[in-house]
């Protein structure tokens, strides 16, 4: 069956490929189809009827590690085209999204989760709120190139992106472990570990891509790199450094992105081919990691679904994190529309799904299948929403800004 899984795979991408062009001026997104080409390929395979939970048996870590590799290549690639030290009016959107959009996001639909049923239970209504605060990357691109749209806002949206799954990720596997009761006293210092992770993974991230761009300069002024193989650079640098981040006991994430900030490469034709042909291996990887999110995770949980699920998904997406987004955007210079823009484009794709994976490696699936079941439902909301939305209302806000003064700069 595995060989049959990728032909169908790779099927698909070609389909999608060949039709790219025509296919995103509908606003129909690679995502999109790949979870819809994984569910639908997932019944001739006789997926959607195996007992439900059972197709994530045996699978895990292969779709976890999978998973953990697309974000960190992807985190890397996003940071390595973003000039940080020149963003100075992004890096102070982002600021306020994560340090005040982003806890307060995490509070409201703790909240929201434990008002909406009870008997949810605390505990796994934080780790739902948890899973399904982060940013994804990967289908926040459409958004990112879209050079018309200003640049504090798209820079700022991917910084937000690029940061904020690791800054939860510690926090998360804390309230796991303490779910799954395998943490006992020292369980009360998960801030001390959680700084102490992302630490350790910024400061390896930016002395691994200091030292790589300095490198990479060095070769290039010698003229000692092949063309072929500076277009393998980026995906080189990213593996390397999550995994010595993650070796070293550090975020892998944060060191991804914090290395791609450092990489700092002065030649304009090696930058644009790290940037060309990893956008190329980043789309691919994302394509596989949704196609697989839509083949087994999908099957193994709708039959879980409520209604309860679906009003927790459209809040998540139309009302509480643009709340808290407006919320930690005041006294700032940036008009209503921008607020709303930046509130509502927080999709949850592939940083959810890993925090997904990687719980059900770390506790029993059994009797948490409400947290399976909702984070799935609002992925899939969110991959088709976010997916629809990113055209028409990025012109939309290029529309309404056209017809204001430009005060971006000094923001």
């Amino acid at each position: 069956m595995f060989e049959w899984v990728i032909i169908l795979f790779l099927g698909s991408g070609l389909v999608y490929g060949l039709q790219s062009k025509r296919l995103q001026r509908r606003s129909i997104s690679s995502p999109m189809m790949m979870v819809l080409a994984g569910a639908i390929i997932a019944l001739p395979l006789g997926i959607w009827h195996e007992t439900p939970m059972s197709p994530l048996s045996g699978r895990l870590h292969f779709a976890t590690g999978f998973a953990e590799i697309t974000l960190a290549i992807i985190l890397f690639l996003d940071a390595a085209v973003l000039d940080y030290r020149k963003e100075a009016p992004a890096r102070r959107l982002a600021n306020r999204l994560l340090l005040v959009g982003l806890p307060l996001t995490i509070g409201v639909t703790w909240a929201f989760i434990i008002g909406l049923d009870p008997t949810v239970g605390v505990l796994p209504a934080l780790i739902l709120a948890l899973i399904v605060s982060p940013t994804d990357a990967a289908l926040g691109r459409p958004v990112l190139e879209n050079k018309q749209v200003p640049a504090p806002v798209r820079q700022g949206i991917n910084i937000e992106s690029g940061l904020n799954d690791g800054l939860v990720l510690p926090v998360f596997t804390t309230a796991v472990l303490l779910e799954a009761e395998l943490v006992g006293e020292g369980a009360n210092n998960w801030v001390a570990q959680a700084i102490l992770e992302i630490s350790i993974g910024a400061g390896i991230g930016i002395v691994a891509g200091f030292i790589i761009g300095f490198l990479v300069n060095h070769a290039v002024t010698r003229r000692t790199i092949l063309d072929r193989f500076e277009r393998l650079l980026g995906i080189f640098a990213a593996l390397l450094i999550f995994f010595l981040s993650e070796e070293l006991g550090g975020n892998g994430f944060v060191a991804a992105f914090a290395g791609g900030l450092a990489l700092n490469i002065s030649s304009n034709k090696v930058r644009d081919a790290i940037e060309s042909f990893g956008e190329a291996e980043a789309e691919l990887l994302t394509m596989l990691t949704f196609f697989a999110f839509g083949l087994l995770v999908v099957p193994a949980v709708y039959a879980f679904w409520t209604t309860e699920m679906l009003i927790f998904s459209i809040a998540s997406l139309v009302v509480l994190r643009p709340a808290c987004v407006w919320i930690s955007m005041i006294g700032s210079p940036y008009s209503l529309a921008e607020k709303l823009y930046i509130g509502w484009f927080g999709p949850r794709g592939i940083a959810s799904i890993i925090y997904l994976l990687i719980m059900a490696t770390m506790i029993d699936p059994k009797g948490h299948e409400a947290i399976y079941a909702a984070v799935v439902m609002i992925v899939c909301i969110s991959v088709v929403a976010h997916g629809l939305s990113a055209a028409p209302l990025s012109q939309s806000l290029v529309a309404h800004l056209a017809q204001k003064p430009k005060t971006h700069k000094s923001r």
